[in-house]
């Protein structure tokens, strides 16, 4: 399996399958090189591979891969994407899936605030770097799947709330003054609102990482984050107002597209 994100969660793959053997490539060095004692190296099944943006070609041969997982990229142009697409496709085997995860800039159900945060973000990236891609993601990158020739793509939309928190399914099926909890009930109750109310703390971290990273300072300061404006966080939360996630994936092909010449 090859990833392309950040370090915790293929390293929590490698700990969940351990007969699989997990790649990273990774933005930063590995724990190792960098001479921490972190732990994140322990692991036999993983690999961290240093890999700095998407143009550089991927370290591994032709059909190395049975599944690649491509989450989250920051903002880039589109000849990097495109490029790494393509190069998804070169290192996994026949048969082999690309499992690809993103959040489009533009969000659903936005407020004059929101319009107004993401339309100057829009403004500053294109100022700082002329070269980013600012259409949606989402589609661009289903586009750049059939393109390329891969087959089989399942896909799903996702809306992550951008403040409050996610609605439980469960509310209002039981009627609280006939059922009283067990201390088993309340911890798993609690666990569930964490959850859900960690989920747009996520969603925003996800987002600053996909579209603001190349607009803050490198020591990850957030003061110029359009989620300092607590008005903003407001008016999210009473319009409802979410990210526009796509869950995909998509089959290399067993068999190549063999071309034939009419006569």
């Amino acid at each position: 399996m090859l990833t392309q994100l950040q370090d915790d969660w293929p390293y929590f793959c490698a700990l969940t399958y351990p007969h699989a053997t997990v790649y990273n490539l990774s933005p930063s060095p590995p724990a190792s090189a960098k001479g921490g004692s972190g732990t994140i190296q322990t692991a036999e099944n993983y690999r961290q591979i240093y890999h700095p943006d998407l143009d550089n070609p991927f370290p591994f041969p032709r059909g190395f891969f049975n599944a690649v997982v491509f989450r989250f990229p920051t903002i880039n142009s589109e000849a990097a994407y495109r490029f790494a697409i393509s190069e998804s496709k070169r290192v996994l085997r026949p048969g082999g899936y690309l499992e690809i995860s993103v959040l489009d800039l533009d969000m659903m159900n936005m407020g004059n605030r929101a319009r107004r945060a993401v339309r100057m973000l829009k403004v500053k990236l294109h100022v700082e770097h002329d070269t980013l891609s600012l259409k949606p993601i989402s589609d661009n990158i289903q586009r750049m799947l059939g393109r390329r020739g891969f087959e089989n793509l399942n896909r799903c939309m996702v809306g992550v709330p951008v403040a409050g928190k996610v609605a439980d399914s469960r509310a209002g099926s039981l009627d609280e003054r006939e059922f009283s909890y067990n201390n088993t009930e309340k911890s798993r109750t609690q666990g569930d609102e964490g959850v859900t109310k960690m989920a747009p703390r996520v969603g925003r971290w996800w987002y600053s990482r996909c579209y603001e990273s190349p607009l803050l300072p490198e020591n990850g300061d957030m003061s110029r984050s359009i989620w300092n404006d607590r008005a903003l966080l407001r008016e999210c939360e009473k319009r409802k107002t979410s990210f526009k996630m796509l869950l995909c994936y998509a089959q290399k092909p067993l068999a190549p597209l063999r071309r034939t010449v009419s006569v």
